[in-house]
């Protein structure tokens, strides 16, 4: 138990330090932002990790459980928050930038790619595919929260340093995405009932700043390679859901090019960082025993 705690620990410096310097550094370069929801942004990191400081004082299973519902919780409420803050007032928006860094890279507007393959039946998987990110992530979430070991710490360790990142991502580079910045520009979507239904409450709930770097991208890395490691037949299952997932970032419009592979790199470092890098306290140790 004591293990899980202190990887709980950990993390909780890669949700503060990152975030937190992000939102200030917004509010440096624009002190426009000092609004009420933002000083409230402020703070959520603050009590994010007093409540981790308490939770982790003790090894108790359900001081642990309880952690984990905090990092549920935290994610989605700092998702929100996030979006209600740079919302509340009309700053810089990296929109264009990274616009232009995809028509560098593509040689003009990189959507023209994926409006050649556009079909409805594509359009059905692609969303079903977007869709299946909260299956990923609740999966992440509670795969280890019933039997308790040391995966329960370092998933969580993964998860906290991903969105840590993420969410500073956000802050420092809010940015709506194709659907929301420059859909008459865009080449129209062969949609299906299923998509054009579905598509208005997607962006409905999109916070206009989500999405440089993808943490769909990011969430869908990490739990691939995290499968591949602890259960392969599991891997296989949810592989076409991701490649899905990942199609229908920049099939569905809701991210730039360059928001996948950002978020894929991010994933995948969260993943490594604690599935396939041993600790060098663990290294220590076991250079002692064998010396």
């Amino acid at each position: 138990m004591e293990s899980i705690s202190a990887d709980f620990r950990r993390g909780v410096s890669w949700v503060v330090v990152p975030f937190l310097a992000a939102v200030l550094f917004r509010l440096a370069i624009e002190p426009g932002y000092w609004t009420p929801s933002y000083v409230a942004l402020l703070g959520l990191p603050l009590i994010f990790a007093a409540a981790h400081r308490w939770l982790s004082a003790k090894s108790a299973a359900w001081r642990i459980r309880s952690a984990v519902l905090v990092n549920f919780a935290a994610v989605n409420i700092g998702y929100l928050w996030i979006g209600v803050a740079m919302r509340a007032h009309a700053g810089w928006r990296a929109d264009a930038l990274v616009y232009r860094i995809d028509r560098a890279l593509f040689g003009g507007d990189p959507q023209r790619f994926v409006a050649v393959i556009s079909r409805p039946w594509l359009s059905t998987v692609t969303m079903l595919g977007y869709l299946g990110f909260a299956g990923f992530l609740f999966y992440l979430f509670l795969s280890e929260f019933f039997v308790l070991g040391e995966k329960t710490g370092k998933v969580q360790l993964g998860l906290m340093r991903l969105y840590g990142v993420g969410f500073a991502g956000y802050v420092l580079l809010p940015a709506a995405g194709p659907a929301l910045d420059h859909a008459a520009a865009l080449p129209p979507i062969r949609h299906s009932h299923f998509s054009a239904a579905l598509q208005p409450w997607v962006l409905g709930n999109c916070s206009r700043v989500d999405v440089c770097p993808s943490i769909h991208a990011a969430v869908c890395a990490f739990t691939l390679l995290w499968t591949f490691r602890t259960r392969r037949w599991l891997f296989w299952v949810l592989l076409p859901i991701g490649a899905a997932l990942l199609l229908g970032t920049v099939y569905l419009q809701y991210h730039y090019f360059l928001d996948v592979p950002c978020g894929l790199a991010l994933g995948a470092a969260a993943a490594l960082s604690v599935f396939y890098v041993q600790p060098r306290s663990s290294v220590q140790r076991s250079a002692s025993a064998a010396g």
